[in-house]
């Protein structure tokens, strides 16, 4: 079977299946490169760990081109066009655990205290009161918002499909007037890094939304379909991340906590 042959039919079927344009970008841009390396599809693990070692990317996008094979040769498989999924032998790249900047709470004051114009702050707010991603943000229109007796709602468009967001009213108050924002997600992207130099604090876009879930201090199930992870192991990530959590339990269950009892008793 033609590689590129497959690929088509994959991608017409996640399209058929309501997946978000992104994801349908990502699955396209990976498997049309793995077809111009080999014509023919693969079906020897050996010709798939050769595609996944031989790119020069990071460890975090190198598993992200697994991840898309797997699903890939998964579909294929089911719906017979191969007997063997070569993937079932293949083992995962290994990737580094690496630890997501955030901010802290003085962080954020300063960052938002700072005198940004209107849209930028009210761009600030938004993303660090839902965690949002810039495509998620410029998803919004006027229509989206909802008043309910509980609170303002907002329905945004991200990877895993639309889902409604609870927001403070502080903020609904400050974004309304922009809505929808005159902005590409390059344009924003690149305002909201400026933003950050301006107020003298490092980071970006990615910097909100991995301090909304490093910092929440609620329910997982919650932060998931807020944050809109497809998966909740992705969002427990972000637990062991708060260091508020972690310096609870380290203070609850650290050995030393023993010795330190005995001193002061011996005291």
């Amino acid at each position: 079977m033609k590689t590129f042959d497959a690929v088509n039919l994959f991608i017409q079927s996640r399209q058929s299946k309501g997946l978000s344009t992104m994801t349908i970008k990502w699955y396209r841009e990976i498997l049309l490169k793995f077809a111009h390396n080999y014509r023919k599809l693969p079906g020897n693990p050996r010709q798939i760990e050769e595609f996944i070692g031989a790119l020069q990317v990071g460890d975090e996008r190198r598993h992200g081109y697994y991840r898309t094979l797997r699903a890939f040769y998964r579909w294929l498989k089911k719906i017979r066009k191969i007997k063997n999924n070569p993937l079932d032998i293949v083992e995962p790249p290994k990737r580094s655990v690496k630890i997501k900047s955030f901010l802290m709470p003085d962080q954020i004051d300063q960052l938002l205290s700072y005198p940004h114009i209107p849209v930028i702050k009210a761009c600030l707010m938004f993303l660090v009161d839902t965690g949002c991603r810039i495509s998620e943000l410029l998803s919004v229109r006027l229509g989206n918002f909802t008043e309910t007796p509980w609170g303002y709602l907002v329905k945004v468009k991200g990877k895993t499909g639309e889902r409604l967001l609870p927001i403070s009213p502080e903020v609904y108050k400050s974004i309304i007037p922009y809505i929808p924002l005159p902005f590409t997600p390059y344009r924003l992207r690149i305002k909201i890094v400026r933003a950050f130099k301006d107020a003298h604090i490092k980071g970006s876009s990615i910097t909100l939304r991995h301090t909304f879930g490093t910092l929440w201090d609620g329910d997982e199930f919650a932060l998931q379909r807020i944050m809109g992870h497809s998966s909740l192991t992705t969002t427990l990530l972000y637990r062991h991340l708060r260091t508020e959590f972690l310096s609870r339990q380290h203070n609850q269950y650290s050995p030393l906590k023993y010795v330190f009892a005995k001193t002061k008793v011996m005291l």
